[in-house]
């Protein structure tokens, strides 16, 4: 369960850190399976070829990540979708994606407010490190705060020609955590990819997108093979959007 303090800090800055909390078995398959996803995917079963097929299926429903979607979506799990999920695996001197998201918003697919105790995000974003994050090379960066920001995130955040300059700033917050770490995130917070700069390994990331059933960001692009592997119980994260009309279950 999440702790008091952990909620706070999730509602304050938009994100959280919890360290090592996938099991080190579960963390050891996971590499080994992208390696093969990498290298030789014919060589693995039809329904576990793409993600969340294999020992990726472990983690749509893994407690830590209930926990977070029971505090930020809705305490009943039909209200949750998985709608995109892919790994990452990016290199010494990889970049990733410039920064995005943050400031006000009336787009249900980010809107985030908290009310009574209870967050009512339309999407929240749960990257699984299976390598270290060392603080400041090559980690995602976060605007904390900034998915309940009053004004918009100033435009010199995006534009490229400042974009390193300002990731280097104050602006954003780094961290660290060991392999086997959950860095959850609402999507309204400002993010960014940032140089990977550890050459003594790459950064491998598993990430994986929940909405809340109202709404749908990515288009999803399933395997039909990957999820008919799943459980019943599993298959159910893959629900069509729909709007529960006269529901008052949040």
């Amino acid at each position: 369960m999440l702790t008091e303090e952990q909620k706070f800090t999730f509602d304050l800055k938009g994100y959280i850190v919890l360290p090592g909390v996938l099991e080190p078995d579960l963390v050891d398959r996971l590499k080994a399976h992208t390696e093969m996803l990498e290298n030789d995917p014919e060589s693995l079963p039809a329904h576990e070829r793409s993600l969340p097929g294999g020992p990726f299926a472990d983690l749509i429903d893994h407690p830590a990540v209930i926990d977070l979607l029971e505090f930020t979506i809705s305490n009943n799990p039909e209200k949750w979708r998985l709608e995109s999920a892919f790994v990452s695996v990016r290199k010494y001197g990889d970049q990733g994606i410039g920064p995005h998201g943050g400031g006000p918003t009336l787009n249900p697919n980010y809107h985030y407010h908290a009310y009574n105790n209870k967050i009512y995000s339309g999407m929240l974003r749960v990257v699984f490190e299976l390598n270290e994050v060392v603080y400041d090379k090559g980690g995602t960066l976060f605007m904390a705060g900034s998915h309940k920001s009053n004004f918009k995130v100033p435009q010199s955040v995006f534009d490229k020609s400042q974009r390193e300059e300002v990731t280097k700033s104050f602006l954003f917050d780094r961290y660290a955590c060991p392999p086997g770490s959950i860095v959850a995130f609402a999507e309204a917070v400002c993010h960014s990819g940032n140089t990977w700069e550890v050459k003594e390994h790459n950064r491998i990331a598993v990430f994986y997108a929940y909405n809340h059933v109202n709404v749908r960001h990515h288009k999803p692009r399933f395997d039909k093979a990957v999820i008919d592997g799943l459980s019943a119980e599993r298959q159910a994260f893959f629900r069509e959007v729909y709007h529960p009309l006269f529901d008052r279950r949040y």
